[in-house]
């Protein structure tokens, strides 16, 4: 699945959701939504609706894609990474690159 689909697909389902809460509700509170005083708000209400479970869909699949990119990242530990352990893992490919190199230039 694509991500452009994987967004739609997320917020598509946030969305229902959020309509169904604002249905529930205005049914709870006896409100009619459909009534003409108060048409505009619950629009507004499904306007924001729309709104959030958007941008909630793209900050959940953006998410989900750096996860997914970070684990198939196969390349040698950054020395700017916060896990010491990762640190010491880039220094020692450092220093046996180094070693390599200078063994090279001695024979």
């Amino acid at each position: 699945m694509s991500r452009k689909a994987r967004t739609a697909l997320y917020a598509l389902g946030a969305f229902l959701f959020m309509l169904l809460l604002i249905v529930t509700m205005a049914w709870q509170q006896g409100i009619d939504p459909f009534h003409p005083r108060t048409r505009m708000i619950w629009l507004l209400a499904v306007v924001v609706a729309l709104y959030v479970s958007l941008r909630g869909a793209i900050f959940v699949e953006r998410l989900q894609f750096r996860k997914s990119q970070k684990a198939a990242e196969e390349g040698p530990p950054s020395r700017l990474s916060a896990n010491i352990n990762d640190r010491m893992a880039a220094r020692k490919a450092r220093v046996e690159a180094a070693r390599k190199k200078a063994g090279k230039k001695g024979e």
